[in-house]
């Protein structure tokens, strides 16, 4: 309930736009509920039409056209010409109806998609800034494919998600809508209908408690999947070097399968739900066109009021049971909301959280007694103090994990430090922006970066306001011109 309520936030962003489609949706549904009652006036009418010719007398009626219990005018039909002009008029205020129903159908289909869209692109923005804001040491302890799916297969989880609040919505909208009509015509058979719709929802309440829990191992596969890709593309010259094709493909195909494991239980929840649904839908039915034939034959209800109930059962069926499907379907894509959610709510880098700035002058770098480490049981450096002055070149040596890039990674504080300080012109960089302390130093890394797009591009990345005649200078000094 908590992610849901989180979740429902981002649609209140939109409230006019889902008023508009909740509107068309209620003028929709109350589309449908005066067809309901044409076509039994129209059976109604065509009885009494028919017991006429059938007894070879005139047709001479006095017909009230009644909307609900209301009578809006007597009509008088004298003659078969009368009575098929009368017909023709239903047609015309029925396909009247059809047209006002249609345009409402597409108001709702484009408001509504429009706000959905507009919530992915929120939730995709959100993720990527966060993505950016996070600090160096979540990244080590995350596999790459793994954030990847947050901001891929989870949003498009979110998108199917995003669909199936609308039409629970529109759905529950619709069922109050015939629901309040069926009272209005007999409250006798409208909570009869009401207690055993309310068995179906819990039906549909227990198969999604199963899809919910299916739904997590099937994301975390996905990320799995996601990331092991990510991890072996981008290392195919060492798979290459050491021929682990066999390897690698014997160990995808497990995590394929195991997903597909995965997937295809909830594949036999959601295979079983619909059967069921279907099932229990036909029987509550068949319960009813006996309780209502009951009724009829104790004079309790007209003729008029039976036809028009049974055909607003018979719209508030389809509903109730897409209600059923989608909350249980729901469920599975919630599991991708909450892991969004953890993402958007993880600790991120403060850029410009000191007051003032600063501006390096000198470029006198001084380690004093720094130590740090990665985890609380190893450290990667203990008590490490040397000064580099301002045009000084200093080579760091040592084996392979001595800590030399950890060195360096402390000084634009990509980690902070366990204990000690650095300083740059005599000032901790702890007490710098990191904006100002990261815009002031150079880093060529140890493995080349580039990022699609031009040359041109990946050097102006360093100055995105450099000149032409900057960026031919800068691609000069690289031996890369």
């Amino acid at each position: 309930m908590k992610i849901l309520s989180r979740y429902l936030k981002y649609f209140l962003k939109y409230k006019w736009r889902i008023a508009a489609g909740l509107f068309s949706v209620a003028m929709w549904s109350l589309s449908d509920t005066f067809s309901a009652f044409l076509i039994a006036q129209l059976f109604v009418i065509l009885q009494k039409i028919g017991d006429a010719v059938n007894a070879g007398q005139a047709i001479d009626l006095q017909i009230p056209l009644k909307v609900m219990s209301y009578t809006i005018k007597v009509i008088s039909i004298t003659g078969k010409e009368q009575a098929l002009q009368l017909i023709l008029t239903f047609a015309g205020a029925m396909l009247g109806i059809i047209v006002v129903k249609v345009f409402f159908v597409y108001v709702r289909e484009y408001v509504m998609s429009s706000v959905q869209q507009k919530i992915l692109m929120r939730f995709r923005i959100e993720l990527f800034d966060t993505v950016l804001l996070l600090p160096v040491r979540y990244f080590d302890q995350q596999k790459t494919g793994t954030v990847m799916s947050r901001i891929t297969n989870d949003v498009n989880n979110m998108e199917q998600s995003l669909y199936l609040n609308v039409e629970i919505v529109h759905n529950l909208l619709y069922a109050l809508t015939y629901g309040c009509f069926l009272f209005y015509i007999n409250w006798q058979l409208a909570v009869f209908t009401v207690v055993i719709f309310a068995l179906s929802g819990l039906i549909s309440r227990k198969f999604g408690d199963r899809i919910r829990v299916y739904s997590r191992d099937l994301t975390n596969t996905l990320a799995e999947i996601s990331a092991f890709l990510q991890e072996k593309i981008s290392s195919i010259r060492i798979v290459k070097s050491f021929t682990r094709e066999p390897h690698e493909r014997e160990s995808f195909r497990k995590k394929v399968d195991e997903n597909y494991r995965h997937s295809m239980r909830i594949v036999r929840t959601m295979a079983l739900l619909s059967p069921t649904n279907e099932f229990f839908n036909t029987f509550v039915a068949s319960l009813l066109v006996v309780f209502t034939g009951y009724l009829f034959l104790q004079g309790s209800v007209s003729m008029e009021s039976v036809i028009g109930f049974l055909l607003l059962v018979n719209f508030l069926a389809k509903p109730v049971k897409a209600l059923g499907e989608n909350l249980a379907r729901i469920q599975k894509t919630l599991v991708s909301a909450g892991l969004i959610f953890e993402m958007l709510d993880l600790e991120k880098e403060k850029l410009q959280d000191k007051p003032g700035s600063f501006v390096v002058h000198a470029g006198k770098v001084e380690f004093k007694d720094v130590s740090f480490s990665y985890n609380t049981e190893i450290a990667a450096l203990s008590n490490v103090s040397f000064p580099v002055n301002p045009g000084e070149k200093v080579a760091l040596v040592g084996p392979s994990g001595s800590g030399k890039t950890t060195l360096i990674n402390l000084i634009p504080r990509f980690y902070e430090l366990t204990s000690g300080s650095i300083e740059i012109d005599g000032h901790d960089t702890r007490a710098m922006n990191l904006t100002d302390l990261r815009s002031q130093i150079s880093i060529v890394p140890q493995e080349v970066v580039l990022f699609a797009g031009t040359i041109e591009e990946n050097i102006r990345y360093g100055k995105l306001d450099a000149s032409k005649k900057e960026i031919v200078e800068a691609a000069t000094m690289a031996n890369a011109h």
